[in-house]
């Protein structure tokens, strides 16, 4: 059962006669109604319902899901007398359960464990069985649940470091957590704090190697942006200069040689920067940008063929790229290939129908072909509303594919895409 079908199955009572539960330091409170969990399927409670263990039962489904009832406290000091272990013994059935991937009874466990008995170690229990769950998710193609699991490892991470202070074990697993996910700065700030508060030993050499790469990443970075914004500035001198220096530590990833052939290209020395655009393919990356400043390249260099067939590779790889939709309606209507040249056109003015560069293209379209271009009928391009713009990729900026001027008095040339 989940949280809401746990709760919505209790039931009160009041304290049954002859029932003594007392220790040195419990007593029972006959003003206190005491939660009767319901068996599996029935909808309301019976005598032979009753018992001490269903009364535990339900007990430890409000201490899990319901840290903050007024009774809480009373609850965990009864079960705590009824069998001291029971800490114990939950934890090491939710870890059964979440082997069997029973991840729902894996919580309430954990849950309950956490709530009874707060520890590091239970902290930790809990945020690494929703970090399975984020896992299954993923698995399962469910990125919402993937997303909301990942959440609830890092919010009880959190809440253990509120209940525990600067406890090493769990600002380790936080600084994963936030390394596996990809907030580097936040990785780096938690592990600062860790190598404050752990002692040595082998496992603060793991995490001093994990600070370590941290760091040459941030630092790599800072390069890449660096090269990124110099390229935005023009100072193509700079940017190379900042991207060499990045593949020079970093020789087997693809975004230095990007950077660089972006930047090579700029300024006008196409041929290497065709060699760093490669690269990049060979090391397996492949991108509507990569083929994109390809085709720059090679229609600077002449090969006007090639070009068009780096630009459809980019219009397969991202349909929604208005650069590329309205560079390929601009080639084939150069080359008279009025067909191939509609229907990019079409694809271009779909995507931002007011551009001024989408204007210009319709208006020389007409002019070739004495066709007058309708209003937009959206049903004619299938378009995937749900895609996110691509943030991660560097985007091409604003360049000239030709010097030639269009009949249209335009000079055609790449929108820019931050």
């Amino acid at each position: 059962m989940n949280k809401e079908e746990s709760l919505r199955s209790i039931r009160y009572i009041k304290v049954p006669k002859g029932m003594r539960i007392e220790s040195d330091i419990f007593r029972l409170d006959q003003n206190i109604m005491l939660p009767v969990q319901l068996a599996a399927g029935e909808t309301r409670l019976t005598p032979e319902g009753i018992s001490l263990e269903s009364i535990v039962s339900g007990m430890l489904t409000i201490i899990a899901y319901d840290e903050n009832h007024k009774d809480a406290s009373y609850f965990k000091d009864f079960v705590l007398t009824v069998d001291p272990m029971l800490p114990d013994k939950l934890n090491k059935a939710a870890i059964a359960k979440e082997e069997q991937k029973d991840y729902e009874f894996a919580e309430e466990l954990f849950l309950a464990v956490y709530h009874l008995m707060p520890q590091s170690a239970s902290c930790i229990n809990l945020a690494t069985l929703y970090s399975a769950m984020a896992v299954d998710a993923r698995d399962k193609g469910d990125e919402e649940k993937e997303d909301e699991y990942l959440l609830s490892a890092k919010r009880t991470l959190k809440d253990g470091l509120r209940r525990f202070g600067e406890n090493a074990d769990i600002l380790a697993e936080i600084a994963s957590y936030e390394a596996f996910t990809g907030n580097l700065e936040e990785a780096k700030d938690y592990l600062d704090r860790y190598m404050a508060a752990a002692e040595e030993g082998e496992k603060k050499q793991e995490m001093k190697k994990l600070l370590s790469r941290i760091e040459v990443q941030l630092e790599n970075d800072e390069e890449i942006k660096e090269a990124y914004d110099f390229i935005m500035l023009d100072d193509t001198e700079k940017a190379i200069a900042a991207a060499d220096r990045f593949i020079e530590r970093n020789p087997k990833v693809w975004n230095g040689y990007f950077l660089r052939g972006w930047a090579l290209r700029k300024a006008g020395k196409f041929e290497e920067a065709r060699k760093d655009l490669m690269k990049c393919l060979e090391l397996g990356e492949s991108s509507a940008d990569i083929y994109n400043e390809l085709s720059i390249a090679e229609l600077e260099v002449g090969d006007r063929t090639l070009a068009k067939t780096y630009l459809e590779t980019a219009a397969d790889l991202d349909p929604d790229n208005l650069t590329v939709a309205s560079n390929l309606s601009y080639l084939y209507l150069q080359d008279d290939e009025l067909d191939e040249a509609r229907e990019y056109l079409e694809k271009a003015r779909y995507l931002s129908g007011n551009d001024e560069i989408v204007r210009n293209l319709i208006a020389e379209y007409e002019k070739k072909t004495g066709e007058k271009i309708g209003e937009l009928i959206h049903e004619e391009i299938v378009h995937d509303d749900s895609k996110d713009d691509d943030d991660d990729a560097y985007q091409a900026e604003i360049a000239e594919i030709e010097k030639d001027d269009c009949s249209c008095g335009c000079e055609h040339h790449h929108h820019e895409e931050e």
